[in-house]
């Protein structure tokens, strides 16, 4: 009896702090949709029906509910790639090159490795996630090396990258059957494509990879002592180093997942939806900084970044629909997204500067240290 009831008694705490970290998103969701709301009104329309169409378009409807998880499986994967360098401490900028540098990479190998296409589709996989990691490290081991901020060299690769493999999509690996204007390589084996799971979208297997890299975040920052050490490690370095923490082998390996996890992010799309490599695919779309909005508006949490990401991807998509029905301009969901992570922003500026406060006196605080235990 003793031992259901402490089970109940964990059930209804975790509810709680799980509702409690509702609280901060749903409000800066209200006050986003206020504003634009008001932009709205200075467009001349009604909040209500223009609301209730970008919402019926986005979540009801079963094409554009398909079409919202499609456009959603690369901003989910990339906003747990963020969170796994953030919740340690390290402010990777970095996602969207480590996730072109990744697929890029796949993409080469699934087109000119011999071999049985499935086998190949695997390995491409793989040689993808490691060029994902060890382009994530490069920042890294500047850090350790020669402290070099990581902020700026994680996001001064995304341009690295990205002007690398446009010069190659331009270039040596274009597709030459296209025409002139069509930066591109050609196109992957049928047999290496993805499964879709929808016969009237292209909703594909891609979003079950998503859900899986989603799990993989719970369980290692739930189950795991290096999920331990590395939030320990983000709430005080000195405490973590105390506590006998190794924080290089931590800055590592965690970059490195990162890095990896971003790479995953590019390769659904490469393999459930685009079948090659084109320039500005993993750009355009600002899927790698929609991922960094939704880590931020969901706190790092991998179900509540689940969530969020998904509801970006639903604004995008009934952005569009408005668009083309209404009239109403498409900035009206990236407004609203901006409004919400900057409501977020305020939360997060003031834990910055109390944990800023806790780093330099070498000690973390009660609650800091409730938090860890509990993660």
């Amino acid at each position: 009896m003793k031992k259901v009831k402490m089970s109940e008694n964990k059930l209804a705490s975790s509810l709680l702090r799980g509702l409690k970290a509702l609280r901060q998103p749903a409000l800066a969701t209200v006050f986003g949709l206020f504003v634009g709301a008001l932009v709205i009104l200075a467009c001349g329309e009604s909040p209500f029906p223009v609301y209730k169409e970008m919402f019926t378009k986005s979540f009801i409807q079963p094409f554009y509910l398909f079409s919202t998880l499609t456009r959603a499986t690369p901003i989910i994967i990339c906003a747990m790639a963020t969170a796994m360098a953030w919740r340690a401490g390290y402010i990777n900028i970095g996602v969207e090159g480590q996730m072109i540098a990744g697929s890029f990479a796949a993409t080469a190998a699934a087109l000119y490795i011999p071999g049985p296409p499935v086998l190949v589709a695997i390995l491409a996989w793989l040689i993808g996630m490691i060029v994902g990691a060890l382009y994530a490290l490069i920042p890294a081991i500047l850090n350790w090396k020669y402290q070099v901020t990581m902020v700026i060299t994680t996001l001064m690769l995304n341009y690295v990258a990205n002007y690398i493999t446009s010069y190659f999509v331009t270039y040596p690996l274009k597709d030459p059957s296209g025409d002139g204007l069509s930066l591109q390589t050609v196109q992957l084996s049928k047999e290496m494509w993805l499964p879709r799971l929808s016969t009237t979208s292209t909703f594909n297997a891609g979003f079950i990879v998503a859900i899986a890299v989603v799990v993989f975040m719970l369980f290692i920052t739930k189950r795991t002592v290096f999920g331990y050490e590395s939030k320990m490690g983000g709430f005080n370095p000195s405490f973590a180093r105390y506590g006998g923490a190794k924080q290089v082998k931590v800055m590592l390996v965690t970059m490195a997942l990162s890095g990896a996890i971003a790479s995953l992010g590019g390769m659904t799309e490469v393999f459930g939806l685009k079948y090659r490599f084109a320039d500005g695919m993993l750009t355009t779309p600002s899927y790698a900084w929609t991922g960094l909005m939704a880590a931020l508006i969901a706190d790092l949490n991998p179900v509540g970044m689940l969530v969020v990401s998904i509801f970006l991807s639903g604004l995008q998509i009934g952005g569009s629909a408005i668009q083309r029905s209404m009239g109403i301009p498409l900035e009206i969901a990236t407004i609203i997204q901006c409004c919400i992570t900057l409501f977020v922003s305020v939360k997060l500026v003031i834990r910055f500067k109390k944990h800023k406060k806790g780093n330099k006196s070498g000690i973390v605080s009660s609650q800091e240290g409730k938090e860890v235990s509990e993660a």
